[in-house]
């Protein structure tokens, strides 16, 4: 085995919650906004129990064959030739979506905080950065999430109470005022996030109770899809949809708007820290299960060898895969969800009937 290191059901919850708010507090709100308009909140409500649905089936195949990763599943399930095709994509996508992590911190960094820093220097910097905590191991990611938690947890808390000042109940309605198929156009949208969950599949083998690892990857992605929620309401709430929908970075928008008695204003950086601890989380998981997974098909006994070379083709990648927020968005509006839907639901059904079958 490549990782000899075990994680705790609670250690794997809290990777969970991580993984799901990561990206989508930043990016999340405006294509939603742009689509449901003042029923934004409702899509972010249907995405979330849609993604417990996706649990499910990640939760059955688990139990199938619970010590091995994805792409050993593929191997096993569907037989050498077929099994590392479908591996090796599986993997590009797992790179596409590591990718893109850096891609949105070089953006948001280079545009919003460090407007005179070079994109690509913000980009070695947090993969690099990401590099040592993959290099550790898995147990010391975990350990990781559980230092950062509470004070994502707390920051968070504040971000919420301070904008209840704010929030203008008239943004919400009318409710359902256009009916049904907005809703539905921005569940569509934020669907392929949500089926980004099955990367986690790649280190679910080192969670130690894979029965009460069952009931911590559902309460997970409860509540990392309710903080996702709380987030997309206060957008609405406090921006209205037309300016959360018009914004690249809403959430960051919802910091600059708090204001409590000409004293504590403009707290936009609790938003900032959140994002960069989520997302670097995030592309930890996801640089760690990409590896992980190169190895295993190569054959390797190690995959730290591969780190380095993973890590320029990351950097690569993200220089030119989404020239700027806008092409992100438009990426997210048009291709995203069957690209991610493709690899994180099709393919694991897939495996799990034919893995039902054979077993």
């Amino acid at each position: 085995m490549l990782e000899q290191g075990k994680i705790s059901t609670n250690e794997f919850q809290i990777l969970v919650i991580t993984f799901v708010i990561g990206s989508a507090i930043l990016i999340g709100p405006a294509p939603l906004a742009e689509a449901a308009k003042q029923d934004a909140w409702i899509s972010a409500v249907i995405v979330a129990i849609c993604s417990l649905m996706f649990v499910f089936i990640f939760n059955k195949l688990t139990s199938v064959y619970p010590t091995m990763t994805f792409v050993q599943l593929n191997e096993k399930i569907f037989g050498k030739w077929i099994g590392r095709i479908t591996s090796l994509l599986f993997l590009a996508y797992t790179l596409h979506i590591a990718s893109a992590q850096v891609s949105e911190i070089g953006e948001f960094f280079s545009t919003q905080i460090l407007v005179e820093t070079p994109s690509v220097m913000i980009m070695i910097l947090f993969v690099f950065t990401s590099l040592i905590g993959v290099h550790s191991g898995i147990e010391v990611i975990s350990r990781s999430a559980l230092i950062f938690f509470p004070w994502i947890m707390l920051l968070l808390l504040i971000l919420f109470l301070f904008l209840i000042p704010e929030v203008k109940l008239e943004n919400i309605q009318p409710i359902l005022g256009g009916g049904i198929k907005p809703i539905m156009k921005g569940v569509y949208f934020h669907f392929g996030l949500a089926a980004e969950l099955g990367i986690l599949l790649m280190i679910t083998p080192y969670v130690n109770n894979k029965i009460a690892m069952k009931k911590a990857f559902y309460k997970g992605a409860s509540i990392g899809g309710f903080i996702v929620f709380l987030i997309v309401l206060f957008s609405v709430l406090v921006l209205g949809a037309n300016l959360t929908a018009n914004q690249a970075y809403p959430s960051y928008i919802l910091g600059k708007m708090i204001s409590i008695g000409n004293f504590i204003e403009r707290i936009e950086v609790i938003v900032a820290i959140i994002w960069f601890i989520t997302l670097f989380l995030k592309l930890t998981i996801c640089y760690y299960g990409l590896s992980i997974g190169l190895a295993q098909m190569m054959r390797l006994k190690d995959y730290k060898p591969l780190l380095y070379p993973l890590a320029i083709l990351i950097i690569s990648f993200a220089l030119i895969m989404h020239p700027d927020i806008v092409d992100l968005h438009q990426f997210l509006k048009t291709t995203f969800t069957p690209y991610s839907s493709t690899f994180c639901i099709l393919l694991p059904l897939a495996l799990l009937m034919v893995g039902k079958i054979k077993k």
